[in-house]
């Protein structure tokens, strides 16, 4: 089978484009649906939501632990708080749709 996806975006431009000329109620409507529909990346294994909630409870990890470091240095610490970093740099590009396929 042939993939031939869109993104959301190009989907509301060609709305906003072609069917302009459509009542207010009916062209609103159109994008809404659109914008409630799934994301077509077909990579993407969370929705933006979920990704929001893991990039928040990151952080507030990461705050915990950095709180922790500045009262007592720990090595052990040192090498989770790196490891959260570079899982919430993750988290934060596949939010912005850089995931990696």
């Amino acid at each position: 089978m042939k993939d031939d996806t869109i993104s959301r975006q190009a989907a509301i431009d060609m709305i906003e484009k072609y069917f302009n000329g459509l009542p207010i109620a009916v062209h609103h409507d159109m994008l809404a649906m659109i914008h409630r529909l799934p994301s077509a990346r077909p990579g993407q294994r969370y929705t933006e939501e979920e990704l929001r909630v893991f990039a928040h409870g990151i952080s507030l990890s990461l705050l915990s632990k950095r709180s922790a470091q500045h009262w007592r240095y720990d090595k052990d610490t040192a090498k989770e708080i790196e490891f959260l970093e570079r899982l919430y740099d993750k988290v934060s590009a596949d939010m912005k749709g850089e995931q990696e396929e």
